[in-house]
């Protein structure tokens, strides 16, 4: 491989007019390629969607609850009255639903007299034992009495006139027999359902739910749709002085939440973090570069095949992907971090080489002819442990590794190509009119830190055995981070707008969801009440806070004909009508009350009484109200097949990491056709899935590595050396990451896999030097590995100042990603210039005490 690099290095310096014109072609059609690049920010997208818990997870959102709305939310100020609000909410939604962009508009839950007149007859069918003595208790001659008494007291109230209407269809007070299970059929959603709106309970959000005709993953759709909305809102602000009047209430505040502003945030975020990443690392890198070689002109040779290398990757990831995941916004800073060594490996060497006097062909030839072979053997195996990731099952990661690996190897070209030809460009030009000594690379101290090891290799050796052994003890403190909050962004104003609706309305994604399904409408309403019976025996037990289902609008039919037969028993009795309606027309009279007004309760309450047959399904199809609550439960998939939903709230928010294990086994007890969903399952399962595929991507790209070393090297022994960095020093770094209390997630579990290219390029490089130095004089021998050590630790400190700005990315994740790609990149090269160093100077002395001693040591001399 020498002689081929030292071809190209010739053929650079001299044909380098023909070089750069190639490389402005690539790179012009690498930028034209990239503006196809979009970015998709849905997280589920991440996820492995072959795998059956994850797929199970997204048809349960897509049955019963994967209609994605816009949210628009109006916050009304602390004790404001309401009904102006409501109005502005009525012509908002109005206006809103005149947008080509919305499929539909909701915001009325249902008028509360319209859900009273569709359930209240069949409201006793929900009764149990209790339930139907307390009703009969209420009307009793007494509780009658004592329920118009309260009626005078209410209507003479100031909130009588809001309540009249209410009390005119259920005069008894028997509508929350059947309003706590409208409550319980919406789950964790709190609202004031009498007001026939989604107002929260204490009067200080109202919403609109904007269904849009696109999905919230086309980020140009969300862009015009919530410019739409916004000037919907602006025109229906501009009226409230109408709707209020000049002395009313003041404006409400009106805001937009949802996924389809929280996916247009997201994709804002994800341009930001890839803008700010690759300024932040370019500049820092450009910096620290100029802070290394103390020359201006030198910028260029690191700016010119770095900047070639990301066009023609992202430029290959627009060819191959078009779409980049969230994963991916990192992947600048990353080739920027990475390829950086390329260029501070070989441009030191040149210096090297310009400074001991050798001309300028020569010295390029010896930069790409000496240490290319380092450079190339650096960027296989460090892209070998990028590829690696395209063997995991997460989408993000396999995009991440693929990119990541190619742009590592266009950057590599562009260094071993670009950098001879600008350099011979520079000389020719006249550009370069620094004399020898001025080519300078700083040490930052690791000359005299790797001297002092290799002169005291024994010491060195005991005390990076002590750190190793105490970084080992505090690496069993290492915690796991299992939320998926890491792979999510924070700032995202949709995000927290969304936050604020769910504090006050509650969330349905603190459920979990048994998803059932059976062949006809019998079969899937037999299993419900299956799992509902189990479920509530869950709650008996403590296990659930609570659970809904189909059963809570239609109940069981055993337990609907033992209610029939109960009221077939008690019309001659505890309800007879004609007692009931006599003893409420006199209580009526004493109390001042005219009984006329109460004539659509009574035939209300005659309707619920003389019920005579089940209730099923078809009752509640026929009233917009009341098939809207049913929805929740029951899908019709396709043709016959049938599916419901039974949602379990589990206790106090304890098993936000993993299902329930007596929700597991009641889904198991229900069979085959029973599936158990939820955030927490998914948590689990994708916690078990990531610490599989990292340890498959790890053990992958260190068998990779261990065999391009192979090839490099042939010998077991230097496979060994060129790892041991690699190995204490993932060492150090986990250690490292318990101390400093940083959490292993759900993605920085992966950059371990990530260090073993990069650890194992520092040992190259240190071990390759040594098989050019070993057999010369102490003093050149020592000298040799101290310039390669100067090299290896100003790469190492690039690629920190690459990394860094990972650490200012929005996602948790990310920014602990960089955290740790940071204590590994410093904890690999600190062993490279130290421990790597002090074993070859110990080995070189023992192989010299065993050599004869007149062996001429100066023979080698003159290859350095």
């Amino acid at each position: 491989m020498t002689w081929l690099l030292e071809a190209v290095a010739r053929f650079a310096r001299r044909r380098y007019r023909i070089v750069f014109a190639a490389f402005a072609l690539l790179v012009a059609a690498s930028l034209a390629l990239c503006t196809r690049l979009s970015f998709d920010t849905d997280v589920l997208n991440l996820l492995p969607r072959q795998d059956p818990t994850v797929r199970a997870y997204i048809e349960m959102l897509r049955d019963f609850g994967g209609n994605p709305y816009l949210v628009v939310a109006i916050r009304l100020p602390d004790k404001a009255v309401v009904e102006p609000y409501e109005t502005f909410a009525d012509e908002l939604a109005a206006g809103l639903a005149k947008l080509p962009e919305l499929r539909g508009v909701q915001h009325r839950t249902g008028n509360p007299e319209e859900l009273l007149q569709a359930f209240f007859p069949k409201s006793f069918l929900f009764l149990d034992a209790a339930a139907r003595q307390e009703l009969v208790e209420k009307l009793s001659d007494q509780g009658i009495r004592r329920r118009v008494g309260e009626l005078r007291r209410q209507l003479a109230t100031p909130q009588g006139l809001a309540v009249k209407e209410l009390d005119r269809l259920d005069p008894f007070g028997l509508a929350a027999i059947f309003l706590g299970h409208i409550d319980r059929s919406h789950g964790a959603l709190r609202v004031d359902w009498s007001s026939g709106y989604y107002l929260s309970r204490d009067h200080r959000l109202l919403l609109v739910l904007a269904e849009p005709v696109r999905p919230p993953q086309d980020i140009r759709f969300d862009e015009r749709l919530i410019a739409s909305v916004d000037r919907a809102i602006a025109a229906e602000l501009g009226s409230w002085s109408r709707i209020a009047g000049p002395d009313g209430p003041p404006q409400p505040e009106v805001m937009t939440a949802g996924p389809y502003l929280t996916a247009l945030g997201d994709a804002s975020l994800i341009k930001h973090d890839m803008f700010v990443n690759i300024a932040t690392s370019a500049l820092g890198v450009f910096v620290f570069f100029l802070f290394v070689f103390r020359r201006v002109g030198a910028l260029l040779y690191a700016f010119v095949p770095l900047a070639s290398g990301l066009a023609m990757a992202f430029g290959f990831a627009a060819a191959a992907f078009g779409v980049l995941s969230s994963a991916t916004s990192v992947c600048a800073a990353l080739l920027i971090g990475l390829g950086i060594d390329f260029v501070i490996v070989s441009y030191g060497r040149f210096v090297e080489e310009r400074r001991r006097g050798v001309d300028l062909e020569d010295a390029l030839a010896a930069m790409s002819g000496a240490c290319g072979p380092a450079v190339v053997a650096g960027a296989v195996t460090t892209s070998a442990t990028f590829y690696a990731f395209t063997f995991t099952d997460f989408t993000g990661l396999r995009q991440m590794g693929l990119l990541t690996g190619t742009g590592i190897l266009f950057c590599m070209a562009s260094v071993l190509l670009l950098m001879p030809a600008m350099l011979a460009w520079s000389h020719d030009r006249g550009t370069s009119r620094a004399s020898v000594p001025r080519l300078f690379l700083h040490s930052f101290g690791t000359t005299r830190l790797t001297a002092l090891c290799m002169r005291h290799p024994v010491a060195a050796l005991t005390c990076g055995a002590a750190l190793a052994l105490a970084a080992l003890a505090a690496s069993f403190h290492l915690t796991f981070d299992e939320s998926m909050r890491t792979m999510r962004p924070t700032g995202n104003p949709g995000a927290r707008m969304s936050k604020e609706v769910s504090d006050r309305f509650g969330s349905g994604f603190d459920s979990m969801v048994l998803t059932l399904a059976g062949d006809s409408l019998e079969d899937v309403l037999g299993l419900s009440d299956r799992a509902a019976a189990g479920a509530q025996r869950l709650v008996d037990q403590g296990a659930l806070q609570g659970f809904s289902a189909a059963s809570s609008l239609i109940p069981p039919l055993p337990q609907q004909r033992q209610a029939l037969a109960w009221l077939e028993r008690e019309r001659g009795g505890g309800l007879a009508l004609a007692r009931i309606r006599a003893t409420f027309a006199q209580a009526l009279r004493e109390e001042g009350l005219r009984a006329t007004a109460f004539t659509p309760g009574l035939e209300l309450l005659a309707a619920a009484v003389e019920l005579r047959q089940p209730i099923g399904v078809a009752d509640f199809a026929r009233a917009p109200q009341t098939r809207l609550l049913l929805d929740r439960y029951l899908k019709r998939i396709e043709g016959r097949a049938w599916k419901a939903a039974v949602y379990l709230y589990p206790p106090d928010n304890r098993w936000r990491r993993q299902p329930p294990p007596a929700a597991v086994r009641l889904a198991s007890q229900l069979g085959p056709r029973a599936g158990l969903s939820g955030v927490n399952v998914i948590n689990q399962r994708v916690r078990t899935i990531v610490v599989r595929d990292a340890w498959i991507a790890g053990i992958l790209g260190l068998v990779l590595v261990a065999a391009i070393l192979w090839i490099d090297f042939r010998s077991l022994r230097a496979v060994a050396l060129a790892l041991m960095p690699l190995g204490v020093g993932i060492t150090l770094m986990v250690g490292g990451m318990a101390v400093l209390g940083i959490q292993m997630n759900f993605i920085n579990i992966f950059v371990t896999t990530m260090i073993i290219g990069i650890g194992t390029d520092y040992g190259i490089y240190v071990l390759h030097r040594y098989y050019e130095v070993r057999g010369l004089p102490r003093e050149a021998f020592e000298r040799g590995l101290g310039e390669t050590g100067k090299a290896v630790a100003a790469a190492a400190l690039s690629t920190v100042v690459g990394f860094g700005s990972i650490v200012f990315s929005h996602y948790p994740g990310l920014q602990s990603t960089g955290k740790v790609a940071v204590l590994g990149a410093l904890f690999t090269s600190l062993v490279a210039i130290t421990l790597l160093p002090a074993y070859l100077a110990w080995r070189e002395d023992r192989r010299r005490e065993a050599a004869e001693p007149s062996e001429p040591s100066e023979r080698k001399a003159a290859t350095v």
